[in-house]
């Protein structure tokens, strides 16, 4: 009884300061650009983060409007360039996607660099400084955290058994370090906007495509292709940033309110990304459980030893070497001294 009464004061106190500190809150509205709208990141996650919990923390204090950039015309490779013109506040970004004029953020995802959902997240941890320090200097946006979609894996027309496969073959790619792997093991890479990739696999214009495992499964691509080769080749990093702008518009106890709830979402999408790259594999083959996506018969290839040899070898003697060539040699020590320190990895520029 004693632990009951206790257990309830608790509660009575926390709620108590809950009330107290949301009724501090100036009344605050946030307009959010967020991801794919058909995507659970942004079903599951980002939509009812923006319009339910965090007013509800807020005792309504906090309120906002979060829109997926899809459903405004966008291909999601605008949100910098707009974020910095002032035209969106909040806003969430694929990082390759403005690599060809920020090749910084190419640092956190090379193909291969993360074989597993805890490798990534510690060199996420390790990099975000980084690329906040960088993202502040020259675009005026800070970064608020950075999470990952499902694993990158390889989705094909005709039978994939192994990387060597992919020779000859016009394969879809979304950043520039997965198009350097492609070639290295002999395929033809071609950058191609996610949104339009379905319409390329089905018109032949690509044999295969690299995608998150739901995603894939998200955009139907099960119908433009039979055959799934599941060897992790990066998670693309997105960032949920605002402008430096509107950020210290906000009231200091909105920012401390918003920044706390914004790590719990993110930790929230980190916990589920390794769950969602599994119910990828099982939706696409229609074997296991799927719960997130659509069943389909696709054939899932297994994942060789050699196939991973393979993977670190062309990360370190082809990926790394090409990304430290383009970036600065400011911007590689930043890199060996936070992501090479994860992985061990020590980039020349």
């Amino acid at each position: 009884m004693l632990t009951q009464v206790r257990l309830l004061g608790a509660v009575c106190a926390a709620m108590f300061t809950l009330c107290v500190h949301a009724q501090d809150l100036p009344a605050t509205h946030l307009k959010v650009v967020g991801s794919w709208d058909f995507l659970a990141q942004f079903k599951d996650f980002e939509k009812p983060f923006w319009e339910k919990t965090l007013p509800e923390v807020t005792g309504g204090a906090v309120t906002a409007e979060v829109t997926a950039f899809n459903t405004i015309g966008l291909k999601g490779t605008e949100i910098v360039r707009l974020m910095k013109l002032g035209m969106i506040d909040f806003g969430t970004s694929v990082l390759a996607y403005g690599a060809e004029a920020d090749i910084e953020t190419e640092g956190i995802d090379l193909a291969g660099l993360s074989d597993s959902i805890e490798r990534a997240h510690s060199i996420a941890a390790a990099y975000q400084p980084v690329l906040d320090e960088f993202f502040q200097k020259k675009h005026g946006i800070k970064v608020l955290t950075i999470f990952p979609f499902p694993a990158q894996v390889i989705y094909c027309k005709d039978a994939v058994k192994s990387l060597s496969d992919l020779k000859g073959r016009k394969v879809r790619v979304g950043t520039r370090p997965i198009a350097e792997f492609v070639e290295a093991v002999g395929g033809v890479a071609l950058n191609i906007p996610f949104g339009d990739a379905y319409a390329k696999l089905k018109e032949g214009a690509v044999d295969c495509g690299i995608t998150g495992a739901l995603p894939g499964n998200s955009a139907k691509w099960y119908e433009v292709t039979r055959y799934l080769y599941p060897l992790p080749l990066g998670w693309s990093m997105s960032m949920q940033a605002v402008t430096l702008n509107a950020w210290n518009s906000l009231d200091p106890r909105v920012q401390t309110v918003v920044a706390t709830e914004i790590a719990k979402l993110s930790q929230a999408i980190w916990d589920r990304a390794a769950f969602e790259t599994t119910q990828g594999i099982n939706c696409n083959s229609g074997q296991g459980a799927c719960s997130l996506g659509t069943r389909s018969n696709m054939s899932v290839a297994r994942i060789s030893d050699t196939d991973r040899a393979l993977l670190g070898r062309v990360l370190r003697q082809v990926v790394v070497k090409r990304w430290a060539q383009r970036c600065s040699a400011e911007c590689v020590e930043k890199w060996n001294s936070s992501v090479g320190k994860v992985v061990d990895i020590h980039a020349e520029p």
